[in-house]
Formats: structure tokens, C-alpha cells, sequence
């Protein structure tokens, strides 16, 4: 048995690689360390520049996100050589330099950060001149109380309580806009804003960002939700060119009489989608859908005049809906003759000098009842009234009375009709759009656009920055830093959804498939999925006391190669140093 001796000069040091590299590379083909290190030139005092420490943390946040504190220790683990460049100090990176440069990022201006990166995307050759823009709001909540007398961040935004959709209403919150380019599902604007801001206004700040950021010759089309759909926020997309595919609120009449004019048959709706169900045993997925094109209301943003404009509304019917409605059907039939006989039994409990106060009362309480037909009555009774005196009656002596009328519930049964009706505007939801052109923009080609607001509430929007980025709660202690942190996420998360869009346009190529999670064959694979398959690549370096003298390398699989041929990555990516871009007085 032979015994291989280090000599004494040199050291192996075990450092983590995984993914790492293919974050980096991924960060220089987006320009973002080149775009912030030109925003912010770096300062020649100083051991690393903010492209270091933007860098540092996005690789963190795609790895497994330590806290600020943490961050030089993490760094310590890997090769910094490969992630930032060769003898770049791990302990310069503490949470004082960390916190400069979000304090500095805040200054640029947020905006200007993800502005220069998207623009420098819309510029290069991938990006199409037809695509959808996909706009939606959540909110962080915030731990602590956030007491901030003598704050001077002008214009940083302000935890406050509002409509948490976290489902924390005890705590503080921001609102945090996003708006993704649906191609590539890139992030085009965020917005970290006051933590009671609606979302009508916050959609409206996000169409001024899109215009000027988006080229004019462009044809861009918003999707959002129903709180796209005001006068004044449809005016200002009309007015600047952008068109627009939105849900029709519920709160609308409109929806109801364009659902009830299928249901009479003045409205034919045909087959645009059909797919197969989650599992085997669940049905298919059905929609059918017709549209009608009428004038709808908008503001015009510069003179506050409302006009009329040709709009196109989509009728849709999804078997989804109906299903899941149905099953509602007992507890929505309960909920109704509880609301109804709790309003019954409140108003019986008053007396009524007359019958006609009584009857309003009567009717108050039947129009509780949206899924049941009420018979109920007003009846007189003859009451005894208290003695005037104390004592015993006096013989032949009658007790005074009063007639007072009362209100009866007599009977509650199910009205057959109202709980069809509910059943067929359950399963119909109204889709509405400035596009036209039935050619052009057909109805299944509507339906497809809306169906792709999906991806912004899924794992390539809020629920990866709610989930494997947890980017709530945040512990930061000043507003301006956790929405300088925000702009990292968004920069994160653009390069999450630039190398999975990579990796499937890949596959959609070749006709070729990558395993998932659970090993099976998947055509669309997450980024996660890709990253996984990185799990066992690790590098040793052979150091001495001054330098690193060889990287080795080691856990490439046939699978990994076939990822970075995908992405366009060269394998040396994994052991050769980057060289430092700058240098220090």
C-alpha cells in the first residue's frame, strides 16, 4: 500500500463549487456586475467594489441565503477565485460593507440599476419586439416596530400596516411591485413601496416605468389582475401605447350582463383549450370561450375626460371553476340559511308599533337569502305590559296590555333556480383586452396571454421570492436598505429566470429532456432542477501559503454537460480565476 505526502509547503483545501460558477457566468452574460461597477465606479480605497458585493449576494441568494453577517464565512467556503476573482478577501465582505453598498444603491437610485440592466437585455439579440409584460403586487412583511423619528431617506419607503397577503395583519409591511418580461420572464421594474399603497396606484407607477424603459416600437401587451381595470389606470396604458389583457372585477355589472347573455344563448362559446388533469384520475382541463366587442370607459390621463373606447370582453367557461364550485355548493347553501335565520332571529327579538315597520324589517332580513326562498310573515299579538304600581292586583283588577306586531320566519327551502344561476356565473369568468383584431388576436390567443399572468405569481415571480428566496420577513432596520436588498432579489431572480428560460428553449430545440425533482424525464425543468443536478461538483485547491498553485475539479456528469451545453457555458468556467477588474491605491 503506497502513501501519498503532501509536502509541507502546500495545503488541499476542499472548496464548495455546485451551481456557483454557472451563477457567475450567468451574471457577466446579463451585465450586471459590469452595469453596477459603471453606475458605481469603485473606489480605489476600497478592498472590493459594489459589483463585488452585488455579485456575492446574488450567488448567495441562488445557493442557500445566509444573513449579511455571514457572508464572508460563507465565501470562505467556496473559490473565490471562480465566483469574484483570484485573492479577492472574504473578510472584506462584512455586513458594514454589505450595508454600504445597499445604502449607495439606494442613493443611484433603485430604478437605475434595473432599468440599465433590463435595457442592456431589450437591446441584445434575444430579445423579441412583440411581447407580453406581466404585472402583479404582494407584500413583505417586516419584522420589529420600525419607529422612525429622525429618518432623512427621502423617498424610501414606509412600513405600514395595510392588506397584508402575507396573512400577517400584526405586522408592518411593504408593497413590492414586479413586472416581468413574459418571454423570458426577466424582471423589467420593482418597486418597493409605502406598505398601505393600493394596487391601482402601484399599477399605474409601473406603466410610467414600462414607458420609459420600453422601446416605443415595440408592441407590448400588460397582463394583470382586476385591479388593472379602473378608467384612470386603463387611460394612462392606452395613452401610452401599451395594450392590455385584465379579469373583469366581479364588482362590474358589465360581467354579469355579458354572463347572462351566454346563459340566454345570445352568445356562442366554443372550445379554446383542453388539457389533461394533474393527476390520471383527474379530469381534463376544458375552456371554452366567445367575445364580443363593445365600447368601455377609460380616463385620459392628460385631460381627466372620460372616452369611450372599443374594447373586446372574452367570455370564458372553465371546467376547473365548475368543479370546484360544486363542491362549495353545501357550504355556500349552509352559510346562506344561517345568515338568513340569524337575521330572522335578531328581528324578532324587537316589537313594532306597526305593521309597516315591522314589514321592512321583514324584508331587510329576507333579502339576506341569495340561495333560498324565504316565506316569512308579520303577525300581531296582544302582550301584557308591567303593573304601573307595586302590589297585588286588586280584585276584578285586568292586566294592561298592548298589540305590537312581530316578525316570523315560517319556512327556508333551497331555491333551485338561484343556486343554478350561481352555478353557471361560478364556472364563467370575463376577460377584457384592447386588442380587436379578431384575427390577429384571437380568442385563444387572448385566453393563452391571460393564462400567462400564472408565471409571475409562480415560481418565476412572488412565489420563489416568498419561498426558496424567502425574502420575507426581512430583519433589515432601515426601509431605504430593505428596498435596496429588494433590487438584489430582483437582480437574483433575473438571473434565475434568464438560465431556466435558457435551459428550456434548449430543450424545446433539440426535443430533449432534463430529469426533474424526482428524476423523471421533464421537457420544462425549474431552475432548481438544473441546479440539483450540480449537487456533487466540488473543487480542491492546491495552495500555498501566497497563491493558489492547480484547481482540480471533479463530480461532472453526462447530464451536467448536456445543462451547460444548454446554456452555452464552457466547462473551464468551473477552475478558471477571474481576473480583478480594477485596482486599489
Amino acid at each position: 500500500m503506497s502513501t501519498f505526502l503532501i509536502p509541507d509547503s502546500l495545503e488541499l483545501r476542499p472548496v464548495v463549487l455546485r451551481h456557483l460558477p454557472l451563477l457567475r457566468e450567468a451574471i457577466d452574460r446579463l451585465g450586471i456586475r459590469d452595469v453596477i461597477d459603471d453606475l458605481l465606479p469603485p473606489d480605489r480605497r476600497s478592498e472590493v467594489s459594489d459589483g463585488d458585493c452585488v455579485t456575492l449576494m446574488i450567488a448567495n441568494i441562488l445557493h442557500g441565503r445566509v444573513a449579511l453577517y455571514n457572508m464572508g464565512d460563507w465565501l470562505s467556503t467556496t473559490d473565490a477565485g471562480v465566483l469574484l476573482w483570484e485573492g479577492c478577501p472574504a473578510g472584506a465582505f462584512g455586513d458594514d460593507r454589505l450595508g454600504k453598498c445597499l445604502d449607495r444603491l439606494w442613493d443611484l437610485g433603485t430604478d437605475n440599476v434595473v432599468t440599465a440592466v433590463a435595457s442592456r437585455y431589450l437591446q441584445s439579440d434575444d430579445a423579441p419586439g412583440e411581447y407580453i409584460v406581466l404585472n402583479d403586487t404582494t407584500t413583505l412583511a417586516l419584522e420589529g416596530a420600525y419607529v422612525l423619528e429622525n429618518y432623512d431617506k427621502e423617498g424610501a419607503p414606509v412600513p405600514k400596516h395595510g392588506h397584508s397577503k402575507d396573512l400577517r395583519p400584526d405586522l408592518k409591511q411593504l408593497v413590492y411591485g414586479l413586472s416581468l418580461h413574459g418571454a423570458a420572464g426577466l424582471p423589467l421594474v420593482g418597486t418597493m413601496l409605502d406598505g398601505n399603497t393600493s394596487d391601482h396606484s402601484a399599477n399605474r407607477l409601473h406603466i410610467e416605468k414600462l414607458a420609459a424603459l420600453l422601446p416605443p416600437e415595440d408592441e407590448v401587451t400588460l397582463v394583470a389582475d382586476c385591479k388593472f381595470v379602473d378608467a384612470e389606470t386603463l387611460g394612462k396604458a392606452w395613452r401610452t401605447g401599451f395594450h392590455y389583457v385584465s379579469l373583469l372585477p366581479r364588482t362590474f355589472s358589465l360581467r354579469e350582463e355579458l354572463v347572462e347573455k351566454v346563459r340566454a344563448g345570445g352568445l356562442e362559446l366554443v372550445e379554446v383549450d383542453r388539457s389533461p388533469g394533474r393527476t390520471q384520475s383527474d379530469p381534463e382541463r376544458v375552456y371554452r370561450a366567445g367575445s364580443v366587442t363593445q365600447p368601455f370607459p377609460v380616463r385620459d390621463p392628460v385631460d381627466g375626460a372620460l372616452e369611450f373606447v372599443q374594447h373586446r370582453f372574452l367570455v370564458v367557461e372553465s371546467s376547473q371553476l365548475a368543479l370546484a364550485h360544486e363542491a362549495g355548493v353545501p357550504g355556500d347553501l349552509a352559510r346562506d340559511e344561517k345568515a338568513v335565520r340569524d337575521a330572522f332571529r335578531v328581528a324578532g327579538k324587537t316589537a313594532f308599533e306597526c305593521a309597516d315597520d315591522a314589514r321592512k324589517v321583514m324584508e331587510k332580513a329576507a333579502a339576506k337569502a341569495t340561495l333560498h326562498t324565504v316565506e316569512a310573515r308579520v303577525v300581531h299579538v296582544e302582550e301584557t305590559l308591567k303593573r304601573a304600581r307595586r302590589g297585588r292586583p286588586r280584585a276584578g283588577e285586568e292586566a294592561p296590555t298592548r298589540t305590537v306586531w312581530r316578525v316570523e320566519l315560517v319556512a327556508l327551502t333551497v331555491a333551485e333556480a338561484a343556486v343554478e344561476r350561481a352555478r353557471f356565473h361560478a364556472r364563467h369568468f370575463v376577460l377584457l383586452t384592447d386588442h380587436v383584431d379578431g384575427e390577429k388576436w384571437a380568442d385563444a390567443r387572448i385566453f393563452e396571454t391571460y393564462r400567462a399572468q400564472h408565471a409571475i405569481e409562480g415560481h418565476t415571480g412572488f412565489r420563489w421570492l416568498k419561498g426558496p428566496a424567502a425574502v420575507a420577513p426581512v430583519f433589515l432596520k432601515l426601509p431605504h436598505r430593505v428596498a435596496a436588498l429588494g433590487v438584489v432579489f430582483l437582480l437574483a431572480l433575473m438571473v434565475r429566470n434568464w438560465i431556466q428560460a435558457r435551459i428550456r428553449a434548449g430543450l424545446a430545440a433539440t426535443a430533449t429532456k432534463l430529469p426533474n425533482m424526482n428524476d423523471q424525464a421533464t421537457s420544462k425543468p425549474t431552475t432548481e432542477c438544473a441546479f440539483r443536478l450540480f449537487q456533487h461538483v466540488a473543487g480542491v485547491l492546491i495552495c500555498t501559503e501566497d497563491a493558489v498553485l492547480e484547481r482540480r475539479v471533479h463530480g461532472f456528469t453526462e447530464v451536467t454537460d448536456r445543462v451547460l451545453h444548454l446554456l452555452g457555458f464552457e466547462p473551464e468556467i468551473f477552475w478558471t480565476p477571474r481576473r480583478k477588474s480594477w485596482s486599489s491605491a
